[in-house]
């Protein structure tokens, strides 16, 4: 089972790492979320008091075992995740929202995936999957508007392959836990 799990910064002197991948949900909602928390997850049956109301949700951000991406729609969306890292330039000239922080604790593994995707069994076809040192990150989430980046479609219509995700995800690593950090269920409005 550990094998799915990558190693997101094998080489020490590098400051960061960055994954970038394509991530459903038909729930509405993507997550980051600690994969030790949920391991005992492995049916529908145990998922539903965990995730299906908002305020079973609520408790899990509270529990630091997961950030949700909630902006209310299905679909595929692009995903950038970095460790240590800032926007890029052009991330940052696209960058149209920005969460408040996040706190986030990691018991050694993470998921980034949609919420209907939290499972003992999340594949990599469904997820992205990482190694991630025990301890607590702050998270930010930034919603970036990239299709209106000159290029982000190729002349056929389709999405250029690099054209801008459309969450960028920052996690920090050793968090001020005294901090005051957001806890609501939307990740980009004050209205839950």
């Amino acid at each position: 089972m550990t094998d799915k799990f990558k190693k997101i910064n094998e080489d020490k002197n590098i400051q960061g790492s960055e994954y970038k991948k394509n991530l459903t949900t038909g729930s509405g909602m993507w997550a980051l979320w600690d994969y030790e928390a949920y391991k005992d997850v492995d049916d529908y049956e145990k998922w539903e008091p965990l995730f299906c109301e908002d305020e079973d949700i609520i408790k899990q951000i509270e529990k630091k075992s997961l950030v949700p991406i909630y902006i209310f729609e299905d679909g595929c969306r692009a995903f950038t995740l970095k460790m240590n890292r800032e926007l890029t330039e052009r991330e940052q000239k696209y960058s149209c929202v920005r969460s408040e922080e996040y706190l986030f604790y990691s018991n050694g593994k993470a998921v980034l995936s949609g919420i209907d995707h939290i499972d003992a069994g999340v594949t990599e076809d469904e997820a992205m999957i990482f190694d991630l040192p025990k301890g607590y990150y702050s998270v930010s989430v930034y919603l970036l508007s990239w299709d209106e980046e000159p290029g982000a479609y190729l002349e056929n219509g389709d999405i250029s392959p690099n054209a801008l995700s459309d969450f960028v995800i920052l996690l920090k690593s050793n968090a001020d836990t005294d901090k005051t950090y957001r806890q609501r269920i939307n990740t980009f409005s004050e209205d839950d």
